[in-house]
């Protein structure tokens, strides 16, 4: 579980393509402060297992990679992570190229603030950036939005965009063939500290929609007598 306040940006160093999954290698310093192999991590929003940690390039073996506790004995300076079939299709991870920026967040733990909302690192759907209208101090960045996850959305309700917890400013119904669009204003630190500062009209990012509002949907339907939702969009 996470709360998408982003910790760190990493850097993406390589992409090792396999048959139908993806194995990222990812430059970073402050989510490893505490890795161990087998932790998770969220990247762009997608919860990622570290199946191997590195110290300048080169791979540290399994028992060296859990020495303490916390692991903070590795001094790893990246980690690897697979990328399965079902997450290269759902999520924008497959688009990644060596040199790409990525939003990195470790789990919260029990004992943390929620600082945003509860986030469970599973995409729902990839939304496309429409527009943004640039202020002196925010701007407004308009996504349009998959098939059938509009109704997930409220306005001032949360919404994590590429691993980023956000409140939800407007959501505009699909009219003929424009789809559904919603829009999120995002604050200086926003945009430095997070890859939303560079997504220009086109790009692709992940989106995960608020979980309680989808409990919600299903347990209004039971108590209804109505036939549960067929689902997100696949």
């Amino acid at each position: 579980m996470f709360t998408g306040i982003v910790e760190e940006l990493g850097v993406v160093t390589a992409v090792d393509a396999r048959s139908e999954a993806a194995s990222l290698t990812i430059s970073c310093h402050t989510v490893l402060a505490d890795a161990s192999h087998g932790a998770s991590i969220a990247v762009n929003g997608v919860c990622l297992t570290v199946t191997s940690l590195l110290r300048d390039g080169v791979a540290l073996d399994e028992t060296a990679s859990r020495a303490g506790p916390t692991g903070i004995s590795t001094g790893a300076t990246a980690f690897t992570a697979d990328v399965m079939r079902e997450t290269l299709v759902r999520s924008a991870l497959g688009v990644l190229t060596a040199g790409d920026r990525v939003n990195l967040e470790r789990p919260v733990r029990l004992t943390d603030r929620l600082g945003g909302h509860l986030v469970q690192g599973h995409v729902d759907g990839v939304a496309e950036v429409l527009d943004r209208q640039i202020a002196e101090h925010w701007e407004l960045v308009r996504f349009a939005l998959p098939s059938g996850l509009d109704r997930y959305l409220v306005e001032k309700g949360s919404v994590t965009v590429d691993g980023v917890s956000l409140t939800v400013v407007e959501v505009v119904p699909a009219v003929g063939d424009a789809p559904a669009s919603f829009t999120v204003s995002l604050i200086p630190t926003t945009l430095e500290d997070t890859t939303l500062g560079h997504r220009v009209p086109g790009s692709r990012v992940n989106l995960e929609v608020d979980v309680l509002a989808k409990y919600v949907e299903k347990l209004h339907a039971g108590l209804a007598g109505t036939p549960e939702p067929n689902g997100l969009p696949r």
